[in-house]
């Protein structure tokens, strides 16, 4: 009787393995119903229960220049449950002391599991996580949105108590992988979608999320709750990241959202601007106005995007935290240069400069429903998109390449009349290259950015990357026909895993 119930055991065992797998989605793993190795439960119903937290700071950093690195100006939340709506996590589980960025070509998938959740109720019973070292940890710590995939039986797996794991993370999308898959090509993986919807304004849903960083789980030392009969392996939670950016235009300098019942003359209604004069130094003088009406990106990548960041980084290249040296590229990066235009860019800037009336065009008048409330200012989301970034070599030319924004409105002398129509365009910086404010081109001189080249010693200072909030400002209008812009670049907060028990 002995013998079968050691059998029992064994066998228990290894299926207790089998879904501790989603440990390295979590931050804990609970064992039910036996004593670790060592006590005997013939009755055990045994499951895991996995909860991932999604960060939503309410402190957002609000500096007037962009600031490199992987955090940039700060971080910043989601906005609602559409932007931090998690419906599904997958986990992929393989054995390699050296990670995602091992140079073993024969190191394989072990196993691969797909777990819907819901937003966690006290019964998920989630536990608090840890953060990574290099996390800011002002305003960055706060408040968090619960999901959790419920209670879930075990299922066997090769996965072995004292084994060591390394795990990535896909969230709300397919990554096509199977075990037996090599890292060397899951790592390589692209993904279409990076949400669902136009990603015009706010039209965008159910964002795509991967691993931040590299992630590791032992299955020892746990901790024993004997009265439930319980064993919990405690680990550092994952962190995960949307593979969208997300592009706003705040009205911060602006005297606010103007209609014809403000001003006669504004016909077509926007965020009126003061207009400075050139010996103006504290406050306009000029009764001038400049009343913004619409944006339109241009040369957005919607094309593929890799699953797994990576980097220029030639010894750890994925899910390397960026910095001025160390840059993200993206499946095309390579090949910008001269001066193609290819399919993968939308929305391009040759044909921009012609009409601005294409399906990326948002007024301020159709977005003013949905916009947000920043430092007691105006925000508008223009729209999402993937990641665009530049060649290190200073051989791209931003003209053809680098994504940007038009900015349309009206000029009214004197605050009156019909308005001229004015067109300004800029390319989106990345990380900051100056303290000053950014001149945006006209359509008089928008053609010397076909000879304009993305600095060679800097490639990051445009380009467009995951998870970051790329938040452009208006900071004067000159009345030598001047625009001035102002961009700060934030890290979209992060979802970061929590807990798993059985």
């Amino acid at each position: 009787m002995y013998i079968i119930s050691k059998f029992i055991l064994i066998l228990r065992q290894t299926a207790a393995l089998a879904l501790l797998p989603l440990l390295a989605w979590s931050c804990q793993l609970v064992v039910d119903d036996y004593d670790c190795e060592n006590n005997i439960y013939d009755d055990a119903n045994q499951y895991i229960n996995v909860t991932i937290s999604v960060s939503a700071s309410d402190s957002p950093v609000t500096r007037a220049t962009p600031k490199g690195g992987e955090y940039g100006d700060g971080a910043e939340k989601g906005i609602d449950t559409r932007e931090n709506r998690v419906n599904d996590i997958t986990l992929i589980f393989f054995q390699d002391d050296a990670g995602v960025n091992t140079a073993n070509i024969n190191t394989k998938v072990l196993f691969v599991k797909k777990y819907n959740v819901h937003e966690a109720t006290s019964d998920d019973y989630p536990y608090a996580h840890t953060h990574k070292d290099t996390e800011p940890t002002s305003n960055y710590y706060n408040k968090e949105i619960i999901y959790s995939t419920g209670n879930q039986r075990l299922e066997e797996t090769l996965l072995q108590i004292g084994q060591t794991y390394q795990v990535l993370v896909v969230a709300n999308a397919d990554p096509m992988v199977v075990a037996g898959d090599k890292i060397v090509d899951v790592r390589n993986k692209v993904q279409t979608m990076a949400y669902s919807g136009t990603g015009v304004g706010v039209d965008a849903t159910n964002f795509v999320m991967a691993s931040e960083t590299s992630a590791k789980v032992t299955l020892s030392n746990p901790k024993v709750v004997s009265e439930e009969n319980k064993c919990i392996y405690y680990f550092n939670c994952i962190h995960i990241e949307r593979l969208a950016a997300r592009i706003d235009f705040w009205a911060n300098k602006s005297e606010g959202y103007k209609t014809s019942a403000d001003n006669a003359a504004y016909i077509i209604p926007g965020y009126e601007y003061k207009v400075w004069k050139s010996t103006d130094t504290t406050e306009p003088t000029s009764l001038d106005r400049f009343v913004l009406t619409s944006i339109t990106p241009f040369n957005l990548n919607n094309g593929n995007e890799y699953v797994i960041k990576r980097t220029n980084d030639t010894s750890a290249p994925y899910l390397h935290d960026e910095s001025n040296t160390n840059w993200v590229i993206d499946p095309y990066t390579t090949g910008k240069n001269g001066t193609a235009h290819p399919d993968y860019l939308v929305s391009k800037l040759t044909d921009v400069t012609t009409t601005l009336a294409n399906a990326y065009n948002v007024t301020m008048a159709d977005q003013l429903a949905n916009k947000l409330t920043i430092s007691e200012k105006d925000n508008i989301i223009v729209g999402y998109t993937k990641e665009n970034t530049l060649r290190p070599d200073g051989d791209t030319p931003l003209y053809y390449y680098a994504t940007g924004l038009a900015f349309e409105g009206y000029y009214y002398k004197n605050g009156t009349g019909t308005g001229e129509r004015r067109v300004y365009y800029h390319f989106i910086r990345h990380q900051g290259e100056q303290d000053t404010p950014y001149e945006a081109y006209t359509p008089a001189n928008i053609d010397n950015a076909k000879t304009t080249y993305c600095p060679a010693s800097t490639a990051m200072n445009f380009g467009i990357v995951r998870n970051n909030i790329y938040r452009i400002s208006i900071n004067k209008i000159k009345e030598n026909d001047v625009l001035d812009l102002k961009i700060k670049v934030k890290k979209w907060d992060k979802f970061t895993h929590e807990v798993i028990y059985m």
